[in-house]
């Protein structure tokens, strides 16, 4: 992700702000259907079209879902030397009714088993295909190959 997008800012145990030039990609406050978010422009923007395909398939899933978040600087929650795929807003946690999925719990929302075919479809990786503590079935990133098409590698 360094290579292909630049440093998003410090990496920190919690979110810090996006610095650089990476601070140019990220579209705010962009309103994706059931709420709001801030992130890469290109993951944004998927996004979007992920929830616009399911507002028209399972509008009640659409309606109940909640966002724990999207761009949020900072380190692994279980690997402090890497960047979170949150640090550049290529991840979006959802959940649903009052609480969320801690990450290393074997539990899911059925709502998120409900949305995991749209973002697989638009080029997602759901986390429950996490292995380990690293399970986390609220978590939804852009697939490495989809950032890698969307940013050059193997262009000339």
């Amino acid at each position: 992700m360094i290579r292909l997008l630049g440093a998003p800012g410090a990496k920190t145990s919690e979110c810090s702000p996006v610095t650089g030039s990476f601070k140019a990609k990220i579209l705010s406050s962009v309103d994706v259907g059931p709420f709001k978010v801030s992130g890469l422009n290109y993951a944004v923007n998927s996004l979007k079209t992920v929830f616009e395909e399911a507002e028209q398939q399972i509008p009640d899933v659409l309606a109940a879902v909640n966002s724990a978040g999207m761009l949020c600087v900072r380190s692994k929650r279980h690997n402090p030397n890497s960047f979170s795929n949150h640090s550049w807003g290529t991840a979006i946690d959802l959940y649903f009714g009052g609480g969320v999925v801690g990450q290393g719990d074997n539990h899911c929302h059925q709502g998120c088993l409900q949305l995991a075919p749209f973002f697989n479809r638009h080029g997602w990786y759901w986390g429950a295909g996490f292995s380990g503590r690293s399970v986390d079935s609220m978590h939804f990133e852009l697939a490495k190959e989809t950032i890698e098409a969307e940013f050059g590698v193997g262009r000339a």
